[in-house]
Formats: structure tokens, C-alpha cells, sequence
């Protein structure tokens, strides 16, 4: 009678230490990931408001102080993620006997990189139960992979293990931590790439062996990262060039990602994060030569030109006014001859003239052909002696003016639609096919213009570096500012282990070393060939060399003809003038002799 009460009392005592351990475990493995993990906010949830208060009574009035949210069966995923951010976060999940799948899809493939803890009550026996090995391969499948059970009714955790055969076995916090989303090793787990050409990024060839070779700036990356976790790569050719076929096929998710970078589109696809801002620029000709013929007007520009133009109206037209009043006769052609002399600094007298103002005249004139003729002279045998080009498009509105089309495909078309690509080069846009473009843009077609991304513009820099005068320059204005990075299918299981290798090469060193690489690739392989070497050499002169002192001879007779057609016009009219007026005199004087004839008439016997 007397040890009942202590039999009572002592498994009284018995049940409530069980409960105490197991309440401890649990907020030990929740403290630790929070402390390992550096969770910055743990989410609470369950579609039954009876075990949420059981919860509260059990655990949460022994947890350490943490920051908590409570969510139920109906919650906004995407604001969720909007306001708190994606990392670092905790779900705890209390289940039932049946895994929540509803929890999942209300995630909507939100929350992907975060950690959940699905506590489990009733016994079960979870590494053999199909439902919830079925459970485990849905998650990996939708890309949740950070995933932890706890079982209340024994305090044991177990975790999950995809490779190479799914299935859950028991852990302790300490050891899953170090093996957390590791996938070292995929045992041959086939990835499914998109492969085309779109130079330097992926490029597809055929080399001497015969063999198929896959790469690239960032087909060699994928390749040297699936090789790293023992993948299979599995290239899935794409029906053409495009990048628009990559977007379809992740879309449609035949391919787990594309060996591309490509702006962000997150209702199509997921992207790993942009560390450098792309750039976009459009690359139009170089400067074409000066033509021979502009040598002449080459060494000044039009208001020096119009100056001097003056300088002669006015100088010819003063010195022969002077001859006029001292001489009575107009001598322009002699004068604008002695003018041109002057210029050309070849000589000149000014011997019409006489007294003191011919000195003057001659000391101003002497000046300013000593002046002008050093300067142009000096200039225009600079010019013939080197290359002289007309003047470079630097400007979008010299672009337009040129009226020169700028070639762009529909993809690129949609993705500067979206990104504000300048409003003036709407108006010389053309659209053609992918393949099209390629051909006029790689075979450095200077009849139209191109807008490229900074990693393929270098491309094409490096296959100009050996011409003295590059045939396409880009215009040093800089537009389309976003970050791209390689597109990756949203339930891919890898994209977060991608994301991280990216930066760490970036950070190495190693993606300038791949996009060197591919450059050198591309050009060897043909995509892109070295244009031929300008080579500074004498030249034998041909009859383009003559056009100039040709046009300089023929301008000369020209002024000269008009000048004498100027003044033979002139001398018409003066001796038609003079003859007309000699004929008035005349018959005024015979009328004047007529009248006095006829008033002296006397007859005389």
C-alpha cells in the first residue's frame, strides 16, 4: 500500500524528464542551425491551430529568445520573400502522418535556399515509409534540397541523401552540417545543357579528329563544373542560334540550363547573380579615307575658307579700283593673279601700281601670303605624307545622320525594348533573322552597324588587333546597363551550387582567363577569322594620286577662263558704251552745227 503512491510518483517523475530531453533536443538542434546557419528569421508553421498551441506549450516557452513568425495554411510566399529577403531563413513544420505537400506548393519555388525541420509526432518508421521517401524526391525535384525530419516520439533527426540512391537516414545536427546540400558527387547524374553557337560564350565545332567539341566562355565553365560533382554533361542542341530558343527550352524545361548569359526573366527561368554591370554599345565603321581630291580644302576649315575669300574680294577689288581711278581701266585679272601669287607666296610686283601705295599694298600682301601660304602649305604636306580620315560617328545624331541601318534580331529587339535602348536609334532600326546578322556582323560588313555586349565587343577587338585602322569602332556610349548571368531551369537542384562556383571564379581570377581563351578559340576555329595585316610600306602611286594637282590645274583655268570671260564681257560693254556714247556726241554736234548754220545765212548782192 505504501510503494503504490511512489510507483506513481516515480513514473510521474520518469515521464516528465523524457519530456524535458525531448523538448531540449529539439530547441538544441533549432539553436544550433540557427547559430551555424546565422538564420535570420524562423518561420512557424502548421495548418491546424490545436497543434500550434501544443507546440507553444511544449517548446517554444523553453527556446531561446529568436526571431519567430507564425504562418498558416494561407500566406503570400512571394511578398513573404519580397519583405524578409530569401536567405537564411528556417522553416519549422509541424506534420502529421502525411507529408505537406500543401505547404510546398504554397512556396510556389520561393524559399529555395532555405532550411526545413518537419517535426513528426506519430510513430513512424520514416527511412523505409515510401510516402515519405516519395515526399523527399518531390522536394529535390522542385529544387528544396536543405531538408531535416525530427522525430518527436523518439528525439531522433534524420536526413536525406539523393545520390547514389535516395533515401533517409539518421544524423545528428554536427554531421549534417558539414554534408549540407554538399552534392560532391553525382555519380554520372545527367545535366542537360543547351548547346549552340552564340561566340565567345558557346560555340560548337568539329576538330581534326572529328569529334564534336562543345565550347566557350561559359560552356567551359558548366563543363569543368559538372566534371568537378561527377555529372554527366548531356548537350541538347537548340533548333537555332538564338537566344530565344534557350528561354523556350528552360521554359519548357527540356534543358536544366543554357551555356549563355542572358538577362534576368524570372517568370521563364532562374539566374545566378550578377556581379558586373553588362554594357551594350553599337560598333560602326571606321572613318573611310580622305579622298584625294579634299586634300586641297583639308588643311582649313569652312571659316577660314570664307575668311579668306574675303580677304581676296576685297584686296583685288581695292587694287583695282586704285588702277581704275589712276588709269581710267579696270584691270581685275592681273590683280587677282598678283593676289594668288601672294597667297601661294611664288612672287608677285604689283607694277601697275606707282607712289607710295604700292609699298603699302605690297607690305600687306606680302604678309598675308607669307602667313597663309607657311600655314596651308606646311598642313596640306603633313597630309600627303600621312592617312587622313573623315570624321569619326561618336554621337548616336551622327549615326542617324550618316543614315547608316543598325541590324538587330528579334531577341535583342524584345530585350532593348525592355531595357531602354536610346529612343533616337529606333528610327534606323532594321530587324533580320539571327543567321543573317552573323553574316554581315562576322564578316565586318561596314555598311551597317551592330549593338554588342561588352564580352562579345571584345571578341571583335581582338580579332581587329593586328590592322593599323580598325574597320569597326564602337561609338563611346554606353547604354542597356544590366546584370546578366547563366540561366538555369527555376527547379533545378544545382542552380544555388552554380551560383556560388560563378562568383568564386569571378573573384579568382578565372573568368578573364575563359574569356581570353575564348576569344583565341573562336578565332582559331574559324567563327571569326583575323582580318589581314595592314603593313606600313611604300606604295606605288596610282592615278588617284594625280586627282588632286588635276583639280588644283583645273580650277586654276577655270578662274582664269571666267576671268577672262569677265573681262571680255566687260570691254563689250565698255566699247559699246563708248560707241553709243560717240554716236550721241555726234549727232548732238551735228544738230548744234545744223541750228547755228541756219541762223547766219545773209544774202548778199
Amino acid at each position: 500500500m505504501i510503494l503504490q503512491p511512489a510507483s506513481n510518483t516515480f513514473l510521474l517523475l520518469l515521464f516528465i524528464i523524457i519530456s524535458l530531453i525531448r523538448i531540449q533536443a529539439l530547441n538544441n538542434i533549432l539553436s544550433e542551425l540557427n547559430k551555424r546557419l546565422l538564420i535570420s528569421t524562423n518561420f512557424l508553421y502548421s495548418n491546424h491551430t490545436d497543434r500550434l498551441y501544443n507546440y507553444e506549450a511544449k517548446y517554444l516557452r523553453d527556446m531561446a529568445p529568436m526571431s519567430l513568425m507564425i504562418l498558416t495554411e494561407t500566406f503570400n510566399s512571394t511578398q513573404l520573400q519580397y519583405n524578409l529577403g530569401a536567405t537564411n531563413k528556417l522553416f519549422v513544420i509541424l506534420g502529421d502522418e502525411k507529408p505537406p505537400y500543401e505547404m510546398f506548393k504554397s512556396l510556389d519555388l520561393q524559399f529555395q535556399e532555405a532550411e526545413y525541420v518537419i517535426i513528426i509526432e506519430n510513430p513512424v518508421d520514416i527511412t523505409q515509409d515510401t510516402r515519405w521517401l516519395d515526399f523527399v524526391r518531390y522536394l529535390w525535384q522542385q529544387g528544396y534540397v536543405h531538408l531535416l525530419f525530427y522525430t518527436s516520439y523518439d528525439k531522433k533527426l534524420y536526413h536525406k541523401i539523393i545520390f547514389p540512391q535516395l533515401r533517409i537516414e539518421e544524423t545528428i545536427i554536427e554531421a549534417y552540417i558539414k554534408l549540407r546540400g554538399a552534392f560532391q558527387n553525382l555519380y554520372g547524374y545527367p545535366v542537360r545543357v543547351a548547346a549552340y553557337n552564340n561566340a565567345p560564350r558557346t560555340m560548337i565545332y568539329v576538330n581534326s579528329m572529328g569529334r564534336r567539341i562543345f565550347a566557350g566562355f561559359y560552356m567551359r565553365f558548366i563543363r569543368a563544373f559538372l566534371a568537378a560533382r561527377n555529372a554527366s554533361f548531356v548537350p541538347i542542341l537548340t533548333p537555332s542560334d538564338s537566344p530565344g530558343n534557350c528561354t523556350l527550352a528552360l521554359q519548357n524545361e527540356r534543358v536544366d540550363l543554357c551555356a549563355d548569359a542572358l538577362a534576368a526573366n524570372p517568370s521563364a527561368f532562374s539566374l545566378t547573380h550578377g556581379f558586373r554591370v553588362a554594357t551594350a554599345n553599337v560598333l560602326v565603321t571606321h572613318a573611310k579615307p580622305l579622298h584625294s581630291y579634299r586634300y586641297l580644302t583639308a588643311p582649313f576649315k569652312l571659316d577660314v575658307w570664307l575668311c579668306l575669300a574675303t580677304y581676296v574680294s576685297l584686296v583685288v577689288s581695292f587694287l583695282s579700283l586704285i588702277h581704275w581711278l589712276k588709269t581710267g581701266r579696270w584691270d581685275f585679272s592681273r590683280h587677282l593673279l598678283e593676289v594668288f601669287s601672294s597667297l601661294l607666296y611664288s612672287g608677285f610686283h604689283l607694277k601697275r601700281l606707282q607712289g607710295k601705295a604700292r609699298y603699302i599694298l605690297f607690305f600687306v600682301l606680302f604678309i598675308a601670303g607669307f602667313v597663309y601660304s607657311t600655314e596651308y602649305l606646311g598642313l596640306l604636306k603633313s597630309l600627303l605624307i600621312s592617312e587622313v580620315f573623315e570624321k569619326q560617328i561618336n554621337t548616336f545624331e551622327a549615326l542617324v545622320e550618316s543614315n547608316i541601318t543598325l541590324l538587330m534580331d528579334p531577341y535583342d529587339k524584345i530585350l532593348f525594348a525592355k531595357y531602354n535602348m536610346p529612343k533616337i536609334l529606333w528610327s534606323i532600326v532594321e530587324t533580320v533573322p539571327f543567321k543573317t546578322l552573323l553574316e554581315h556582323r562576322n564578316r565586318f560588313d561596314q555598311d551597317y552597324a551592330y549593338i554588342l555586349f561588352s564580352d562579345r565587343m571584345a571578341l571583335y577587338d581582338y580579332a581587329q588587333q593586328f590592322l593599323k585602322h580598325p574597320k569597326l569602332l564602337r561609338i563611346p556610349i554606353d547604354f542597356g546597363f544590366l546584370y546578366s548571368g547563366i540561366p538555369m531551369r527555376k527547379r533545378w537542384f544545382l542552380k544555388h551550387h552554380l551560383d556560388r562556383a560563378w562568383y568564386w571564379a569571378f573573384e579568382s581570377g578565372l573568368t578573364r582567363k575563359l574569356a581570353l581563351d575564348a576569344d583565341y578559340e573562336a578565332v582559331r576555329v574559324g567563327y571569326l577569322d583575323f582580318l589581314i595585316t595592314e603593313h606600313q610600306e611604300a606604295q606605288p602611286l596610282g592615278l588617284d594620286y594625280f586627282v588632286m594637282p588635276t583639280i588644283a590645274l583645273a580650277l586654276g583655268y577655270s578662274l582664269a577662263l571666267v576671268s577672262f570671260v569677265i573681262e571680255m564681257t566687260a570691254w563689250r560693254i565698255s566699247e559699246f558704251l563708248g560707241c553709243q556714247r560717240r554716236r550721241q556726241v555726234a549727232r548732238e554736234a551735228s544738230m548744234e552745227m545744223g541750228t547755228s548754220s541756219e541762223g547766219g545765212d545773209v544774202d548778199v548782192d
